[in-house]
C-alpha cells in the first residue's frame, strides 16, 4: 500500500489558506479538527488510520489501515447550511465521475450515503460547534479503498484504484467543497435527483421510535428534508428523525 502523496493531494490549491495534517494514524481526524484551533480558512486532517472513527448516530467506522480516506476538513461559517450534508454527498460523487472520466455513475441514498453497484462506498459526517461566538463546521469523510465485507451493503473502490488515485480524488473533493463554501451551489437538488437512487420509488423508513412507515420517496426541499408521500399527503423528514431500511 502506498502512501499519500502530499503534493499531488494539494494539487492547485491555495495553501495560503490551508493548514494541513497528515498522519499515520490517529484516533478520529474528525475529533482531530474540531480541537485544532482554526488560524487559516480551512483545516485539512488526513490519516491512514483511525482507531475510532465515527458514523452518524454515534456508530463505528471501520477505518483499517489498508490504503482508504480519512479526511475531514474544518471551516467558519456565518450560519450553518441545512442542506450541507445532502450536498457535500453530492460533490464526493461529483468528483468520482470527474477522476474516473464519467466511467462510474455514484448513486445516492438520502440522506448522504454514496453508493456504487448498490454498495455504500463513502460515509459523511458533519459536526458543529460555536467557538468565540464564531460557527466552526468540520466535514469527515471516509471512502473505502479496501476493507472486509462485514456488512452485506458494505462496498469498495478496490477494482478501480487505478482510474480513481486516491490523491486525484481527495484533491478533487477539497476543490469542489472549498469551492461551494466560496461560491454555494445553484439548483444543487436538480443536480442530486439525477443522482437518488430511489427517487419516486416506494420506501420504508425507520423512525428513531422505532416505528417502520411506507411511502413514496418524493425528494427534497432546500433544506434537505425527505419529501415523504403517504396516503396522498406529503410529509417533510429530516434525517435525524429517521432512516432509510434495506436499499442495499
Amino acid at each position: 500500500m502506498s502512501k499519500l502523496i502530499q503534493n499531488d493531494v494539494l494539487r492547485d490549491l491555495n495553501q495560503d489558506d490551508l493548514d494541513c495534517y497528515f498522519f499515520e494514524t490517529i484516533d478520529s481526524t474528525n475529533i482531530f479538527a474540531k480541537q485544532a484551533k482554526l488560524q487559516k480558512p480551512f483545516l485539512i486532517v488526513l490519516s491512514e488510520q483511525q482507531t475510532a472513527g465515527r458514523g452518524r448516530h454515534g456508530k463505528t467506522w471501520h477505518s483499517p489501515e489498508s490504503g482508504n480516506i480519512y479526511l475531514s476538513i474544518k471551516y467558519q461559517v456565518q450560519e450553518l447550511e441545512p442542506s450541507l450534508s445532502l450536498v457535500t454527498g453530492l460533490l464526493i460523487a461529483e468528483a468520482l465521475d470527474e477522476i474516473a472520466n464519467q466511467k462510474i455513475n455514484a448513486g445516492l441514498k438520502w440522506p448522504n450515503d454514496i453508493l456504487l453497484n448498490n454498495k455504500k462506498i463513502c460515509g459523511i459526517l458533519i459536526e458543529s460547534e460555536i467557538t468565540d461566538q464564531k460557527i466552526e463546521c468540520t466535514i469527515g469523510i471516509g471512502i473505502n479503498y479496501s476493507i472486509p465485507k462485514k456488512e452485506s451493503w458494505w462496498g469498495d473502490l478496490g477494482a478501480l484504484k487505478k482510474m480513481l488515485p486516491r490523491e486525484r480524488l481527495i484533491n478533487s473533493i477539497l476543490k469542489k467543497i472549498i469551492f461551494y463554501q466560496q461560491n454555494y451551489y445553484p439548483n444543487w437538488q436538480d443536480a442530486w435527483y439525477k443522482r437518488c437512487m430511489h427517487q419516486n420509488t416506494e420506501i420504508s423508513i425507520i423512525t428513531n421510535h422505532q416505528k417502520e412507515v411506507k411511502g413514496i420517496f418524493r425528494g427534497v426541499d432546500n433544506q434537505g428534508k425527505m419529501l415523504l408521500e403517504t396516503n396522498n399527503e406529503i410529509q417533510t423528514i429530516s434525517a435525524g428523525e429517521c432512516s432509510i431500511k434495506g436499499l442495499y
